[in-house]
């Protein structure tokens, strides 16, 4: 049986909380049925990009840093926020420089997608940038404690297939760089 899903209607908006690039909005929303939700919440944050990027060795350019929200220090994908009105293929090679100095011109979307739709309204966008060099400088931003870490194919695949990489929204675009590159076969 198919149903008739339709978008919600939104009949106030409220901004609860803002701060610097996080702004919580409550929406109060009528369902096709009539019923009203009193508040909705939504997250507004900024659109990211991450970059898988592969080393004409193989080796996969990441970075190390800690994550205070989880708690955690993890090896994963360089990347960033994409600033208003920025292109996000703009933005991703900037964050790729400005994390690890490296640049390439074999740049390509592998997929752009809303990484959490029930709470957040923003967009995320991964690249596989291939034949990578380190010819440019890192500019890190000024909480930013980055080491980069080369991974050999190999150990990388090893760690994927054993769920070892704790960023969540960036495991989608390892196994579609994987598929990519013939490395894992879809």
């Amino acid at each position: 049986m198919q149903k008739d899903i339709k978008q919600w209607s939104v009949l106030q908006s409220n901004i609860g909380y803002t701060k610097k690039w996080l702004k919580i909005k409550e929406d109060i929303c009528q369902l096709p049925d009539g019923r009203i939700i009193d508040p909705y919440i939504v997250i507004d944050v900024p659109n990211f990009c991450n970059i898988f990027m592969v080393t004409p060795s193989e080796e996969i350019v990441m970075v190390k840093q800690y994550r205070h929200a989880a708690g955690i220090i993890t090896i994963e994908l360089p990347g960033g926020m994409i600033e208003s009105n920025e292109d996000p293929m703009v933005a991703a090679k900037r964050e790729m420089e400005e994390e690890t100095g490296y640049q390439t011109d074999e740049f390509e979307l592998l997929y752009s997608v809303h990484p959490n739709p029930p709470l957040e309204s923003n967009y995320a966008y991964f690249y596989l940038a291939k034949a990578v060099q380190p010819k440019g400088k890192t500019a890190y931003d000024p909480y930013e404690d980055i080491e980069i870490v080369l991974v050999p194919k190999e150990d990388f695949m090893k760690q994927l297939l054993a769920h070892s990489f704790k960023h969540g929204a960036q495991i989608g675009a390892m196994y579609a760089a994987a598929i990519k590159l013939g490395w894992l076969k879809a």
